[in-house]
């Protein structure tokens, strides 16, 4: 499949070229079948997984609650201001488990809604003057839920979409009896986003390779005359790539010069110019039809009459190369994040490379509903560290090697690399671009 959608992408690629003068027309119906794609994608991880997960996590209701311009993080796995337009005054979004055999209900009380809505929500209540309480009452007291899942969670944040005004309009409305039995959403969302369905791999292989070719295109010739070219002139390289492919904003790229006898790297601030001798380095993805990228690549400038990079910096990226493929090796769905970074390092060690792991689960989002391959800092990871590797979740391996360079003149140096990857319930995790095996060079 990685063949298939690398010559799709580089069949697009082609075609860019000519794009400006596509008619308008054709751009249009290209982001309309995107997004109509996306809206199948996630209508089909609905009703294949959701009420598994509920399930699982013991939860026979799951409330949203949102409202325009504060909007819960985790609607847009569930039908989003692409279909809708809106989000309403107040809206709860309901999910019911009846148990048995009995469908899972999915119910929308709110405003402002369109009729496509109907396809992730059947049943739509809408309300005028009463408000949306009198209807969430009913609804709740009907069912008569044993547990009732909400997106509330100290350290996760897109399991934590229930503003304070919110969750005291919800307690208010179901009344005691239904609001002692609120619980914590966040595994529920853990295990709901981990389960990928083929659709999904085949949009994020896709999101892959586009970004992989974009930032292989930025650290070239193509780009890059080296005394001449700034940092920021491949920043606006990159931004307009993903713009004229018509993709969706992820985050900014962030490049940085390594560069012999400067200690760290040197960022955008000044706008340096690119000099030969110098290491490249960019942090970039995007977001294609809801699902993002994220990857890290390094090239190397040559100076004049040189055909590779130094010894130095060509054995530190091969060592970057081993430690990628045991980080691979190493997540094992079921395997706590803390513990494979722990594991990585040391098998690295044992080969005589520096490494630091710092990997995470991407997808919906940059930094993904999961594990992280972090250490055990409550604070700032709380329980993303200590979750399990799952299969099938799209990870970011990412991670960064150290060492001396002789040939410049011992200075320590960094190589931060960061691929994306989808883990595999037997066997090692398989990268979906890539990934990078040496150095770029540009002449």
């Amino acid at each position: 499949m990685k063949r298939r959608i690398a010559a799709i992408i580089l069949a697009v690629l082609a075609a860019d070229t000519v794009a400006s003068a596509a008619p308008q027309q054709e751009w249009n119906t290209e982001a309309l079948r995107r997004l109509m794609h996306e809206w199948d994608v996630k209508l089909e991880k609905l009703e294949l997984h959701l009420q598994p997960a509920m399930r699982r996590a013991g939860v026979d209701m799951w409330i949203i609650m949102s409202r325009e311009f504060n909007v819960d993080p985790m609607l847009q796995m569930f039908g989003d201001n692409g279909i809708s337009g809106w989000f309403g005054h107040r809206n709860a979004y309901i999910f019911y488990d009846g148990g048995g055999d009995a469908p899972l209900e999915r119910v929308l009380i709110g405003t402002h809604q369109s009729g496509r809505m109907r396809e992730f929500y059947p049943t739509i209540v809408p309300y005028g003057e009463e408000g949306l309480t009198p209807h969430l009452r009913e609804y709740v007291a009907s069912r008569d839920p044993q547990k009732i899942a909400i997106n509330r969670s100290r350290t996760v944040s897109m399991a934590d979409g229930i503003t304070a005004e919110m969750l005291l309009f919800l307690e208010n409305s179901i009344g005691d009896t239904y609001s002692n039995r609120l619980v914590s959403a966040q595994s529920l969302i853990f295990d709901y986003i981990s389960h990928r369905t083929p659709a999904e791999l085949e949009i994020e292989t896709e999101a892959s390779w586009r970004t992989w070719y974009i930032l292989q295109r930025a650290f070239s010739n193509e780009v890059i005359t080296p005394g001449q070219t700034r940092l920021m002139d491949v920043y606006g390289f990159i931004l307009q790539a993903w713009k004229d492919q018509d993709l969706d904003f992820n985050f900014p790229p962030g490049l940085t010069i390594y560069r012999r006898g400067v200690d760290g790297g040197i960022d955008d601030t000044d706008n340096p110019v690119i000099e030969r001798g110098d290491l490249l380095h960019v942090d970039f993805g995007v977001r294609l039809m809801g699902l993002v990228t994220d990857q890290q690549h390094m090239a190397y400038v040559l100076h004049e009459g040189e055909t590779s990079a130094p010894a130095g910096l060509r054995e530190l990226f091969r060592q970057s190369v081993v430690a990628a493929e045991i980080y691979a090796q190493e997540l094992k769905p079921g395997t706590i994040g803390t513990a494979v970074k722990t594991v990585v390092e040391e098998r690295a060690e044992q080969e005589g490379i520096q490494a630091s792991i710092y990997g995470h689960t991407q997808g919906n989002w940059v930094h993904g509903a999961g594990a992280r391959t972090v250490f055990d800092w409550p604070d700032r990871y709380g329980d993303f560290a200590r979750e399990p590797v799952r299969a099938t979740e799209f990870w970011s391996i990412e991670f960064s090697v150290q060492g001396a360079v002789p040939e410049w003149d011992g200075q320590v140096v960094r190589i931060p690399r960061e691929e994306d990857a989808v883990a595999r319930v037997d066997g090692p995790a398989e990268f979906l671009a890539g990934p990078q095996m040496e150095l770029w060079l540009v002449r």
